[in-house]
């Protein structure tokens, strides 16, 4: 598939990291209002130069548009890239207002071309590694789940010196106006979704807690740092959501059932280990092809461990490593010191689902629930309280089942 980039800025390197892993990708151009940008993505990734944005639009031999374009550019870029009659992926999320949202998602289907959003976390190894062992019953019944996205206290950070392989500066100002749901909900969100279906309410309560963040910035002028959702699915599960920019970093899931727990640490990590434990007070030994669950050491009854004075024992239970898919050559990874993302397996995903002739795992209308769903978030800014969620989608097929090693661990959790 021939694609081509539109935004050069920071979050476009983590997609340049990782083109090499899919050959099958042959970008053709990129382009950015800024030419310092585009000429340093160009030069780091060996992507010839597109003139104008409307040269990559005139050019039959793209097939998709990657819009990497700041939030409130994203409905302008990719409309116009549909009514050309490409394909488009873009960057979370799909438009900040629902009008936007319902007007790409209608053109997509008249130009009979495929949208996809992003963040496509869900589709890595260690997520589908979690999704799989839900549905082979292992925790049972899930029932709870509580998500976590915090990343630090950023406006205390050094952000001033993040910046990305091609030299571009983390976009301060426009990650503290856009505000913590946009920009970070729809990693937990986007796999929940995939896994249980659709959402039929939120509760939540979004606020900007740090209104000095950065200079000539007023309060007003502020997305939300802290949000925490109550997410009740169709299915029944109910999930705890939180965001945030202010308490330490947490980019952990824990999926608590009737018969065990499952909890992955970090949801930005491709290749995180899945760890599981039997529900205390549960008899049940789950099966799964994917672990052999040992029976737990027996743990004494609290009023004999209080007695005895040594505390319960910590919990045991089983480490489920997953490895990624067989490659000729070492797989690469967004550059971070703090996780490892495949940000162009989306585009690989989009180009599968073309050749096999399918319905893509990152569908337009899965996008449309996640933004209702996150749209629903961030308006608590306002109004805290509940709100009902219409929007539906047609399943998500895993993906294909990877290799992966079980071992005993002990749940620091």
């Amino acid at each position: 598939m021939n694609i081509a980039f539109v935004g050069c800025g920071f979050v476009a390197a983590y997609y340049g990291d990782s083109l090499a892993n899919y050959p099958e990708l042959r970008p053709l151009a990129a382009f950015d209002i800024d030419p310092s940008r585009l000429s340093a993505f160009s030069k780091q990734y060996n992507i010839p130069i597109a003139s104008s944005f409307q040269a990559i639009l005139d050019n039959p031999d793209i097939d998709l548009i990657v819009n990497l374009t700041p939030p409130a550019s994203h409905v302008e870029i990719s409309r116009a890239a549909l009514l050309a009659g490409k394909h488009v992926y873009s960057e979370k999320p799909l438009s900040l207002d629902r009008a936007g949202a319902e007007e790409l998602i209608a053109l997509a289907a008249k130009q009979d071309r495929l949208l996809a959003v992003a963040p496509c976390n869900f589709l890595g190894w260690s997520m589908q590694t979690l999704a799989r062992l839900v549905r082979d019953d292992v925790v049972g019944t899930p029932r709870l789940v509580y998500a976590e996205i915090d990343d630090g206290p950023i406006h205390q950070m050094a952000y001033t010196t993040w910046s990305s392989t091609a030299g571009v500066s983390w976009p301060a100002e426009m990650e503290f106006r856009v505000g913590c749901v946009w920009e970070h909900a729809a990693y937990e969100v986007g796999f929940m979704t995939s896994l249980f279906g659709p959402a039929a309410t939120v509760t939540s309560f979004s606020h900007t807690l740090v209104t000095d963040k950065m200079e000539g910035l007023a309060p007003q002028d502020l997305g939300p740092d802290f949000c925490v959702g109550l997410i009740h699915f169709h299915s029944g599960v109910v999930a705890r959501l939180t965001i945030g920019t202010i308490a330490r970093r947490n980019r952990s899931m824990t999926i608590t059932g009737d018969k065990g727990i499952l909890h992955v640490p970090e949801i930005w990590d491709f290749e995180a280990p899945v760890q599981f434990a039997v529900t205390r007070g549960s008899t049940a030994k789950p099966t799964s092809s994917l672990l052999l669950v040992d029976t737990p050491p027996n743990t004494p009854p609290e009023s004999e461990a209080k007695s005895s004075g040594t505390g319960p024992s910590p919990e045991r239970g089983i480490q489920v490593d997953t490895q990624p898919p067989p490659m000729d050559t070492p797989r690469l990874y967004a550059t971070s010191p703090s996780y490892r993302m495949d940000m162009s397996l989306g585009l690989a995903e989009i180009a599968a689902a073309l050749r096999d002739k399918r319905r893509p795992r990152m569908a337009a209308d899965h996008a449309f629930h996640i933004y209702e769903i996150l749209q629903a978030l961030n308006d608590s800014v306002a109004a805290p309280g509940h709100r009902e969620i219409t929007s539906k989608f047609v399943p998500i097929d895993p993906m294909p089942a990877l290799q992966t090693t079980a071992s005993n661990c002990t749940i620091s959790w």
